[in-house]
């Protein structure tokens, strides 16, 4: 299993030196191979310090296989999606720092001043996946602040990043919705950091103490979200909060504790070991491509079908495969890689991550032209659709809904800034032309020759 290991952490630093080649990178496709090695290694990391009391790692170890060959076709695909870069056109001028505010500020009126419309079939959607524009925002202005040293707007944009999975912990009690925007907004340090062995040292630190509080947030997980789901007051919540921090550790391989949330809840392996296995003695037949088809009705809006008999969610294809009854109360998703290795085996994880990687890696390429060349709307064409791309441990069905609904609410962001770009940028013009044509005109020059 430490092979299989290194295969993966070899697939990272593939990718890493792949994207820093050129540095024409928002960081996705490293946001989401991390995504996906995050509820993979760690698991396995665990069952190899812990072998003496964890059990199955005959099933984990098989989980592994799939996932180093799903990451080194993952890679391969993002390789073919860059392999004839475009060329850079001039460079045109644009308000970026403008353009940051804009996202960041749109982002978060979408996801917490117009939640009633959550309420609407495939409008709720496009509503959800829109407010991720905020993301963009945060990741283009810290990313600068960084690059120029800027300690006091890296503290302000740090600290509007964190608003989003505070809020997530606190309204929710969730703490992976929150830390795969930080992931997110963070990838694209990777590529603008200019030492490369700046970011590989980075990003080690990340693991840890992203794995440390992970680990620390595990143990007080039911407190916080009795208080959340009980409806208790704001301030018990926040409470709840400070206790886990106040009790907060590093991550110890040696503490059977940790070891066992790493297995628990950062180890997908088991299911796709244990679903494949079941396939082998006959206990389950592969899907052939039935959860594909699923995601390709998902597409249909809602709104248009009402009955539509997908939803998303992978609970039942989780039980039905593994053949486990599982809580209702805890979220179990299939993951791309047990999905794709249930439907065709090793083919599906071939061509399924290879068609994904190249998916990603060519959206992330068009959003970091498009940025470059100062087509500011048209990076929001590809920023939030490659974004719902990045779910390694949801279904297909949310990977195509999810990818739909976000190209409709850019579709909307692209126009709303073109509108608002132009609107402020026609003021300045209207006052300096009537500065230019009050100073030139024969009254203003007499009176200045007096």
């Amino acid at each position: 299993m430490t092979f299989l290991i290194f295969i993966c952490l070899a697939a990272f630093l593939w990718m890493l030196g792949l994207l820093r080649r050129d540095r024409v990178s928002l960081g996705l496709p490293i946001a989401y191979l991390y995504s996906l090695l995050l509820i993979h290694v760690p698991g396995a990391l665990a069952h190899i310090a812990g072998r003496d009391f964890l059990f199955h790692s005959d099933l984990i170890e098989i989980g592994m296989r799939f996932t180093a060959l799903g990451s080194m076709c993952f890679v391969a695909g993002v390789w073919l999606a860059r392999f004839s870069t475009p060329r850079m056109t001039i460079r045109r001028e644009a308000n970026r720092h403008r353009f940051w505010w804009f996202c960041l500020l749109g982002g978060w009126s979408l996801i917490y001043g117009l939640s009633p419309l959550y309420q609407i079939p495939s409008v709720s959607a496009a509503v959800g996946k829109g407010g991720g524009i905020w993301m963009l925002g945060v990741m283009l202005g810290l990313r600068t602040a960084c690059q120029r040293g800027d300690h006091k707007r890296i503290g302000l944009w740090l600290g509007a990043l964190m608003v989003y999975p505070v809020l997530m912990l606190l309204l929710g009690g969730f703490l992976s919705y929150g830390s795969a925007a930080i992931i997110i907004v963070c990838a694209a340090l990777t590529i603008s950091t200019r030492s490369y062995w700046q970011v590989v040292v980075g990003i080690t630190v990340f693991v840890f103490l992203s794995l440390s509080i992970f680990v620390t947030y595990y143990q007080h997980r039911n407190d916080i979200r009795e208080q959340v789901w009980g409806g208790a007051p704001l301030e018990a919540r926040i409470d709840s909060v400070i206790d886990t921090v106040r009790d907060f550790e590093l991550l110890d391989p040696t503490n059977r504790m940790h070891l066992i949330a790493l297995d628990q809840r950062l180890n997908q392996n088991y299911f796709v070991g244990l679903a494949a296995r079941r396939i082998q003695l006959g206990l389950a037949d592969y899907l052939v491509g039935d959860s594909v088809r699923q995601g390709l009705l998902a597409l249909v809006p809602r709104i248009l079908w009402p009955d539509k008999p997908v939803f998303a969610g992978s609970p039942q294809i989780v039980s039905k495969m593994t053949g486990l009854h599982l809580s209702h109360t805890t979220s179990f998703g299939v993951g791309n890689v047990m999905e794709f290795q249930i439907n065709f085996g090793i083919p599906g994880v071939v061509i399924g991550f290879f068609v994904l990687g190249w998916l990603i890696g060519m959206l992330d390429l068009k959003a970091a032209v498009a940025e470059a060349r100062g087509d500011l709307g048209g990076m929001i064409l590809f920023f939030l659709p490659c974004v719902a791309l990045i779910q390694p441990n949801g279904s297909l069905v949310e990977l195509f809904s999810g990818s739909a609904a976000a190209l409709v609410g850019a579709f909307a962001w692209n126009l709303a800034w073109k509108r608002f770009d132009k609107k402020r940028s026609v003021i300045p013009r209207r006052v300096a032309e009537r500065s230019v044509n009050g100073l030139e005109s024969p009254r203003y020059r007499n009176e200045s020759v007096t």
